[in-house]
């Protein structure tokens, strides 16, 4: 693979840290235009952007740290995060809450904003993880055929196209605008988690260590956001003088697109 992309003097560009800073810029301009046309807030989203991937990153690597802390010398390393060694789900909680305080305290409408929120996730994992692929962060398991690079599965590359794949389909919801608010949020969240669940069982430690309890907690995740899901807007049943009505709320009422 690729782990360094390109050196000037002693500097090294690493392509996880570059590609995970080239996703987050790209999740940011998506975020800033989103919000635009939906006629939303935007001038504190610089603020929010920047802080959300850096408590992001803290929480993946500080999460890595008390999991694996016989590989760091002193605690400085801690914030070596381009060099690899990061808890996907760490990063996920932490930069979510990070995002909602700041979404909470400019009072934006935060259904709407976590649908933008979602989407910029989708795109800066989509590019983080083919840094993860150039840097071979996830070994895949031994395979052959079209779907093998270099006699293994590339799971990271896996990755990217499934959150490209679903960043395309859920815009194509959003652009439509006949989603209720939030349901974007929930889609892109669920979506997202069981594609990794999937594809972590085609690595070489899917049943080991810290990929064992990864996918229990990304189970339980998805669950949990099922449960709210179907909570607000799955089907409710009315009764009327003609009998029983069912209402779904996942889609907007005509009156709500005008």
């Amino acid at each position: 693979m690729l782990p360094v992309l390109f050196e000037i003097g002693k500097f090294k560009f690493y392509s996880f840290g570059s590609f995970i800073a080239l996703g987050t810029f790209l999740a940011g301009v998506f975020l800033v235009r989103a919000a635009k046309a939906r006629k939303l807030q935007t001038h504190h989203l610089f603020d929010t952007i920047l802080f959300t991937l850096l408590f992001a990153l803290l929480g993946a690597r500080i999460t890595y740290y008390f999991v694996y802390a016989d590989q760091f010398s002193n605690l400085g390393q801690i914030i070596y995060f381009w060099q690899g060694g990061l808890v996907a789900l760490g990063g996920i909680v932490t930069g979510f809450f990070t995002y909602f305080y700041f979404v909470n305290r400019e009072k934006d409408p935060i259904w709407q904003m976590l649908d933008l929120g979602a989407l910029g996730l989708l795109v800066a994992w989509a590019i983080g993880k083919f840094g993860c692929f150039l840097s071979a962060c996830t070994i895949g398991r031994d395979a052959s055929g079209f779907l093998a690079i270099n006699g293994a599965y590339p799971v990271d590359l896996f990755s990217t196209i499934w959150a490209a794949l679903l960043f395309a389909i859920i815009l194509y919801a959003w652009a439509r605008r006949k989603l209720s608010d939030g349901v974007v949020f929930f889609l892109a969240i669920e979506g997202l988690f069981l594609g990794q669940l999937m594809l972590n069982t085609l690595g070489t430690d899917s049943s080991e260590g810290l990929m064992k309890v990864d996918s229990i907690i990304t189970l339980t995740l998805i669950i949990l956001l099922y449960l709210v899901f179907w909570k607000l807007h799955g089907p409710k049943i009315e009764r009327n003088r003609w009998g029983i009505n069912i209402k779904s709320f996942v889609f907007h009422k005509k009156k709500n697109l005008e």
